[in-house]
C-alpha cells in the first residue's frame, strides 16, 4: 500500500504526527509511506525508518504524478489542500480542495477538522469549532485512529537521531557542565531539567512568566539538587538571558541556540526531565521518551497525550481552552500556574525517572528506560 500523508507544518504539529505511522504500518506491513512536509520538518522525519520518501509540497518529479492508494491530508492551509485535490488516489482523507475553490474535509475526519478553521459558516463556522474544541476530551492519537480506523495502540510520536546529532548534543551538554562545575557524568550524575516555558510571539498566553520561572530554577537547583538549563528558539534568547541573571544560580544556565533540530532534540533526551509550554520542546521531549511536565491555559490540555510520561499542569480558570490572542482576564491562566504546582510535579518525576543511554541510532527509548 502507498500512502501519501500531507502534513506540512507547525513542527509541533508534524512531530506528534509521526504517532500515526505505527497504525498505518499494522494495516500493511509492506507500507510505502511518502510524508510531505514543509523543508523546514524535513529533518525532524527524515531518519524515521518507516518513512520511505519526504518530499515538500513545491518539490518537483514524478512522485507527483504517483498513483497512491490513499492520500491522507492532515493540514488545513490552502497548499496541503490545493496539493491533496492534485495527487492521485483510490482514496481520500481529510482536508483538500473542492471544485469550486473551497476548502473542505472528508466526513471521516469531521471530528477533527470539525474544531479547527474548515467549518463552515452553515455548521456554525469558527465559533462551533472553537465551542467543539473546548468540550473535546480526547486526544488527537484517539481522534485521527478512530477517523482513520488504524488499530492501535496509539504510540508515542517519534523523531529519529542520527548519531553526529547525538554527539554534538553530547558536546553541548558537557559545555554546560564545564561551565558549572556540575558533575554530568558517571553514576553519581547531577539531574538535568531543561525549562522550556516560552511559545515564541503567535500565542503569547502560552508561555509561562519569567519571574516564575527564575523562581522555579532557582528551587530545582536548591532543593533537588538539579542542574537546569533554559532552551528555547531564536526569540526566547534574550528572554531566556534575563530568567538565567534573575536565578543567579551557577546550575543554571541557557543553552545556546540549536538552529539544528536534531541537535535540539538530543540534547532534550539526555534531560531527565523537560518543564514546557505546549510547544515544540514539548512533542520533541515525548519523541524522545523523556519526563514531561507541559503546562497549559489557552490551548487544549485533552489532544496531548503524554503517553505516561509525564504530568499536565493545568491552569484553574473556568475559560481555558480558549485560543484568544488577547486576553483581559487578570491574573491571566498562566499566571494562575504558581511555581509550586510545576516544582511539585517535576519533582515526582526526577524521582522517578533515571537517565539511560539510547539504545543505537534510532533513539528509540524502551519502556524500561523511562519511569512509568
Amino acid at each position: 500500500m502507498h500512502v501519501a500523508l500531507i502534513k506540512l507544518g507547525a513542527l509541533g504539529d508534524v512531530v506528534r504526527t509521526t504517532s500515526l505511522v505505527p497504525g498505518l504500518k499494522r494495516l500493511d506491513p509492506a507500507l510505502e509511506l511518502t510524508w510531505i512536509t514543509d523543508a523546514a520538518a524535513v529533518p525532524l522525519i527524515g531518519y524515521h525508518g518507516d518513512v520511505r520518501f519526504v518530499r515538500t509540497p513545491d518539490e518537483p518529479g514524478a512522485w507527483r504524478e504517483t498513483q497512491f492508494d490513499w492520500v491522507i491530508s492532515l493540514d488545513d492551509s490552502r497548499v496541503a489542500c490545493h496539493l491533496a485535490s492534485l495527487l492521485r488516489s483510490l482514496q481520500l482523507s481529510g482536508a483538500y480542495r473542492a471544485a469550486d475553490g473551497s476548502l473542505r474535509y472528508t466526513p471521516d475526519l469531521e471530528e477533527w477538522f470539525g474544531m479547527g478553521l474548515l467549518r463552515s459558516e452553515e455548521d456554525g463556522g469558527l465559533a462551533e469549532a472553537n465551542r467543539r474544541k473546548q468540550a473535546n476530551a480526547r486526544t488527537f492519537g484517539q481522534i485521527l485512529f478512530d477517523g482513520l480506523r488504524l488499530a492501535g495502540p496509539v504510540e508515542r510520536p517519534l523523531v529519529q537521531i542520527p548519531p553526529a546529532a547525538r554527539l554534538e548534543a553530547d558536546r553541548v551538554l558537557m559545555d554546560l557542565a564545564a561551565q558549572t562545575g556540575t558533575d554530568l557524568g558517571g553514576e553519581r550524575r547531577a539531574k538535568v531539567v531543561a525549562l522550556n516555558t516560552g511559545a515564541g510571539t503567535r500565542w503569547k498566553y502560552k508561555s509561562w512568566g519569567e519571574d516564575d520561572t527564575a523562581q522555579l530554577a532557582a528551587r530545582l537547583h536548591d532543593e533537588l539538587g538539579a542542574a537546569v538549563i533554559l532552551t528555547g528558539g531564536v526569540e526566547e534568547a534574550v528572554r531566556n538571558a534575563r530568567i538565567v541573571a534573575a536565578a543567579d544560580r551557577p546550575g543554571v544556565l541557557a543553552a545556546p541556540l540549536l538552529p539544528d533540530l536534531l541537535v535540539f532534540t538530543a540534547l532534550l533526551g539526555r534531560c531527565d526531565a523537560v518543564v514546557t509550554s505546549d510547544s515544540l520542546a514539548m512533542h520533541l521531549a515525548l519523541s524522545q521518551g523523556v519526563s514531561t511536565i507541559a503546562f497549559f491555559g489557552p490551548t487544549s490540555d485533552a489532544e496531548i497525550d503524554l503517553f505516561g510520561l509525564g504530568e499536565k499542569v493545568v491552569t484553574p480558570l473556568p475559560c481555558r481552552r480558549c485560543y484568544l490572542q488577547d486576553c483581559e482576564v487578570r491574573p491571566h491562566c498562566m499566571q494562575s500556574i504558581g511555581v509550586a504546582r510545576l516544582f511539585d510535579a517535576t519533582a515526582r518525576w526526577l524521582s522517578r525517572s533515571r537517565w539511560s543511554r539510547p539504545s543505537g541510532p534510532s533513539g528509540r527509548v524502551s519502556g524500561a528506560d523511562r519511569a512509568p
